[in-house]
This record gives structure tokens, C-alpha cells and sequence, in this order.
């Protein structure tokens, strides 16, 4: 298994880790959410981009590709003509965290790359398949616009499972599949055969907290079968994958998720990096340049890139 594993020892990962547990102590994601605590939460999340500082070297605008918003960053220095494709998380009900934009925008300028992160529809408002379908048309609107230019789908959470799903349906398709994968804190099964029991008496996820071995998101599911693998990618068929660089924690609920992704692919001979860090959150990588533990995983993730565009 191509997992390495390790362990926070910066102060500033530790005061980001008391400042989570306190934004979540009120708000758990991958549960049934009451319409009123989500309201607060979009609320929340709409407030505190207001209040975001944005980085000086990259322009943000909005695009309607074929009927689907995305965010498009692009860097004021371009070194590159590819792409990367940004699925955020949120547990397919919320919209894009205001620390994802950063770490978007954080991408587009030490790539030199734009960036599209896809403002895909969420639940309850929407459910599947309508999210993929809308990733699936803006990936193909953006390689037949840029034939030459490679591709990069990240998702970090929520968005993981649409990015593994989208990229296991443009094979099923037999359309050109991204050059690389990159998943941070990926949810992979939402049909509960996953067994995520391997953290319950631990368990410190303030985000996405254990609730049990039938744990799923079903208020994206809705009335489709849970088991089919672009529901989720757990059943898929990870032959001629792209290469992949996942991202946990050791101690959130997927932990099993990302886990039981590294075997997959493993079992297929596809090329995955997994960094494993004890003493985080989950998607913690989406920090960026914000903690020490971060920063190196971004430069990490930055060459992964660099070495597959």
C-alpha cells in the first residue's frame, strides 16, 4: 500500500484544529441535515466569504458553461496552457468553502494554470444524478475548447466522490480521461458497505462524525441505487485509472474511504501517492500555505501536477 503516514507537531495546525472543532460543534457533515440548520450553515458560509482576503495574483470571474457556473481563477502570470477542474466539498449540500476558494486561487498562481472550480447544484435542492451530470458537461465543454491542453480534476470531500465518479464515467464513455487525479479526504462509498467502524472510539471528526456502519449521504442519493459506481466509486472499475494523490486524516470517518482507494488502485497497478497525517481534520489539506503540515503538501501536490501536466 502506498500510504505515508504523518503527524502534526506545528503549533499553528493546532490552533486551526481548535478553531474548526468550534465552527463544526453545531454542524456535522454526511447526516440528515434539518432545513433550518442548513440555512445557517449557507448563511455562515456566504458571511464569511465576504470577509476573505484574496490573493492579489490571480482574477476571479463567473462563466455559464453549458448551463453550469463555475468560478474561473486565472493566474496574472500564465505559465500554462492545462487546466484543473475543482470539485468542492461540502457533503453535496453546501456550496464552495470560502478556505477552498483560497486554496483554489493559491493553485491558479503557483501553477500558472486557470482554474475552474465548478459550482455544481447540491441537495436537497438537487440530487443525483444531476451534480455529475453537470461536472461530466463542463469537462467535455473545457477538452473540446482546449485539445491540447492536459487536464487535472481535484475534489476535496464531496467533490471527491464526483471527481473519482466523473472520471470512471468518462472511461465507461471512452472519453479521454483526465491526466491526473488529486482527492482530499474523498467519501468513495455512499451505499454503507464500507466498514468506518475503524474509528468510532477514537473518532475526534468534528466535521463528518461516525454515525454508524449504514453511515451514508442519502440526502444526495435519493432514489437511486447507492451501489452503482458512479453513485459509489468503491464498485467501480479502476483499470487504466489515472494516477492519483490522495489526502486523509488518520482519525476522520473516510479515513476507510481513502484506505479502501489506495488498495483499489494498488490491485490495478495505477500509480497513487496517499499522505495519511495524524493530528488534522478532515480535508485539511485545503489549507494551503496556512500551516507548515499544509504547505508541504501543497508543494508536494504542486509537483505531482507539474509532473503529469
Amino acid at each position: 500500500m502506498s500510504m505515508e503516514i504523518r503527524k502534526v507537531k506545528s503549533l499553528k495546525m493546532k490552533i486551526v484544529l481548535m478553531a474548526v472543532k468550534k465552527m463544526f460543534a453545531k454542524m456535522s457533515m454526511g447526516n440528515e441535515m434539518d432545513i433550518e440548520a442548513l440555512k445557517k450553515a449557507r448563511d455562515f458560509l456566504a458571511e464569511s466569504e465576504l470577509k476573505r482576503k484574496k490573493n492579489p495574483n490571480v482574477t476571479c470571474t463567473v462563466r455559464d458553461i453549458e448551463g453550469v457556473k463555475a468560478e474561473v481563477t486565472e493566474p496574472k502570470e500564465k505559465k500554462s496552457d492545462n487546466i484543473v477542474i475543482f470539485l468542492h466539498g461540502g457533503a453535496f449540500v453546501l456550496k464552495m468553502f470560502p478556505y477552498e476558494r483560497t486554496y483554489v486561487e493559491t493553485l491558479a498562481d503557483r501553477l500558472g494554470c486557470t482554474v475552474y472550480a465548478v459550482d455544481y447544484s447540491v441537495s436537497p435542492e438537487s440530487k443525483y444524478p444531476v451534480a455529475l451530470d453537470e461536472c461530466e458537461r463542463v469537462y467535455k465543454k473545457l477538452k473540446n475548447e482546449n485539445p491540447q491542453s492536459k487536464i487535472c480534476i481535484m475534489g476535496l470531500s464531496a467533490g471527491g466522490n464526483l471527481a473519482v465518479a466523473l472520471t470512471l464515467r468518462l472511461k465507461s464513455k471512452k472519453i479521454k480521461m483526465p491526466s491526473m487525479i488529486v482527492l482530499h479526504s474523498p467519501v468513495i462509498d455512499l451505499s454503507g458497505q464500507i466498514d468506518r467502524s475503524i474509528n468510532a472510539d477514537v473518532n475526534n471528526d468534528v466535521i463528518v462524525k461516525y454515525t454508524g456502519k449504514k453511515q451514508s449521504f442519502g440526502i444526495y442519493v435519493g432514489d437511486a441505487d447507492a451501489k452503482q459506481w458512479d453513485v459509489s466509486p468503491y464498485y467501480g472499475d479502476f483499470n487504466g485509472f489515472p494516477p492519483a494523490f490522495i489526502t486523509c486524516e488518520s482519525h476522520e470517518t473516510l479515513l476507510a474511504d481513502s484506505v479502501a482507494l489506495d488498495g483499489l488502485l494498488e490491485r490495478v497497478g495505477v500509480h497513487a501517492k496517499t499522505i495519511q497525517l495524524n493530528g488534522a481534520f478532515h480535508a485539511y489539506a485545503g489549507l494551503g500555505e496556512r500551516t507548515p503540515e499544509t504547505k508541504k503538501i501543497l508543494n508536494e501536490c504542486i509537483n505531482f501536477i507539474n509532473e503529469n501536466f
